[in-house]
């Protein structure tokens, strides 16, 4: 009986541990529903012993783009869509102006770089992730991790990529050659109020924009109303 047990035991221990394949996987993201959720995004800069954040909101639909409109540090919108075209809106707001996190000289991939990934990630395109990764997967359905070791093995390049997830991405972690690290975490996904993706965004920002506008326009003006006023008092 114990030798039975034993037999049976080791005839399924490889399928026990079997991981889920690279394509069962794809098949997980392939099913992300449109959605909009929080993202912070975080860079630790070791030799400087410093901490950059950034921290905003988040929309994809599978169909149309994926964008996100930062809050902090400087509100803007950055956007592609399915054509791998990028749009970006930024207010004309000279206080608001804040060097982008792209322009660090940390060893980390710039913002676009890391929005193209993610897009390609919520997609589930593995051609696109293989042709620039070796990928190493690990859990199930509800809570999975991905590993992207880069091809690119010079001096200088990218470290690793993990990817964490379930349902929906949760986040991502960059290692840079020098360890500066790279934080991107979504959380409290939701459906989105409407799926217009970047182009809600944009009218959303662009009507805070002007609405700001048109109230300082409105207080340096009004000197001038009250000032226009007083004769034309006079003259009745």
């Amino acid at each position: 009986m114990n030798r039975l047990t034993c037999g049976l035991l080791l005839a399924m221990m490889p399928l026990l541990a079997q991981a889920a394949t690279p394509e069962e996987w794809q098949t997980w993201q392939a099913d992300t529903p449109a959605f909009q959720s929080r993202v912070e995004q975080s860079r630790w800069l070791p030799e400087a012993e410093t901490r950059v954040h950034a921290d905003g909101e988040l929309l994809y639909t599978p169909t149309q783009s994926l964008a996100w409109q930062w809050v902090t540090p400087q509100p803007r919108i950055v956007a592609l869509d399915m054509t791998g075209q990028f749009v970006e809106l930024t207010p004309d707001v000279p206080e608001l102006s804040v060097v982008p996190l792209s322009e660090t000289d940390d060893g980390l991939p710039e913002e676009r770089q890391v929005i193209r990934l993610l897009f390609q990630l919520m997609q589930g395109n593995l051609s696109a992730l293989r042709e620039r990764y070796h990928l190493l997967l690990d859990g199930e359905r509800e809570d999975w991790q991905l590993i992207l070791l880069p091809r690119d093995r010079s001096e200088g390049a990218l470290k690793k990529v993990a990817v964490e997830g379930g349902r929906f991405i949760e986040s991502l972690q960059f290692v840079s050659a020098q360890d500066n690290e790279l934080s991107l975490t979504l959380s409290d996904p939701q459906p989105p109020v409407e799926a217009r993706g970047a182009q809600l965004l944009a009218e959303s920002l662009t009507t805070d924009t002007i609405d700001s506008t048109d109230t300082t326009m409105q207080g340096d003006d009004s000197p001038d109303h009250s000032a226009s006023a007083g004769p034309a008092a006079s003259d009745d």
